[in-house]
């Protein structure tokens, strides 16, 4: 069978790196010449420490600021198809990178932190995306748009992740419940990450809720998939055996990207399974105070409990 091409997509990646313009909000008005100084000395830091991973989907190769704009470039595995999937979704990226400045309000309202201070300053913010042949794709907000968005919504940091999750899966052409005739026409970390192979009729999702700060991800499984999940019964409380388990989830890069969104928003992951005859559940709670410890996300950004 002919393998299927897989796009990529990227979504907001700042979150891991939003701590750096918390020295920007000053009260002072516009930025100025020492504010430019601080951020071009800020920036070069962080390319020095670039190309950053992003899962199995591509890279975060460099920061620049320019023309009060600060832009960051991403390079995107795979050929030049993805920039259709781009053009067909324009306006729903736009309003992911917008969502995740909700996100990061779970740490310490520094979503809402880094919009008043773009603002302020008079700073727009640019994503472009390349491909490997050097096509690209950009979208530009404006600290003002961002500020209004995230003043006018109000959606909790959970929420909001669920809201780009449920994007993500409807640009990917995909339905839940998901079943083995599904083909994702696109992927991303979310999707690698919570979907995973839809052939594999083991372990198929089939809902996804929020209820407070909990994610709940539902899974179907036949008798193979109850033997992979065994283990798991009446560890449940066993805090040991969850930080264990969610080393075990972050070998996977897609998945240890994953787990910086959930973090970022304060959120915690549970896991639902289902044994598709028997209707028997087990279900794993994974909080946010493990999760933290488990993911690429800056240490000193987050919030301890």
């Amino acid at each position: 069978m002919e393998k299927l091409f897989r796009y990529t997509i990227v979504i907001l990646i700042v979150c891991t790196l939003i701590g750096i313009f918390i020295a920007l909000n000053m009260p002072r008005p516009k930025l100025t010449f020492s504010d430019k100084m601080k951020l071009s000395q800020i920036i070069a830091e962080c390319n020095a420490d670039l190309p950053l991973e992003i899962g199995t989907i591509g890279y975060l190769d460099s920061m620049s600021f320019a023309d009060e704009t600060i832009t960051y470039a991403v390079s995107v595995k795979g050929d030049d198809r993805i920039m259709q999937v781009y053009s067909d979704n324009y306006d729903e990226f736009k309003d992911m990178l917008k969502y995740s400045f909700i996100e990061m309000n779970g740490q310490r309202n520094l979503g809402n932190t880094f919009a008043h201070s773009l603002e302020a300053k008079g700073l727009d913010i640019c994503f472009k995306v390349y491909t490997e042949s050097n096509k690209s794709k950009s979208w530009t907000i404006t600290g003002r748009e961002i500020r209004e968005f995230v003043d006018s919504c109000k959606s909790s940091p959970t929420t909001a992740l669920k809201r780009v999750i449920d994007m993500q899966i409807q640009i990917a052409n995909l339905k839940l419940p998901v079943t083995t005739s599904d083909s994702p026409k696109a992927t991303t970390v979310a999707i690698n990450s919570i979907v995973g192979d839809t052939k594999d009729e083991s372990c198929l999702l089939q809902s996804i809720k929020y209820e407070g700060n909990n994610l709940l991800f539902e899974y179907k499984v036949n008798e193979e998939g109850v033997k992979n999940i065994e283990r798991l019964k009446d560890r449940e409380e066993d805090l040991d055996f969850m930080d264990a388990f969610v080393q075990e989830l972050a070998q996977d890069k897609d998945v240890l990207e994953f787990i910086g969104m959930l973090v970022i928003s304060h959120s915690n992951m549970v896991l639902v399974y289902r044994e598709s005859k028997s209707n028997e559940q087990i279900s794993i709670e994974l909080p946010y105070t493990i999760l933290r410890n488990h993911c690429k996300v800056p240490q000193n950004l987050l919030s301890i409990n």
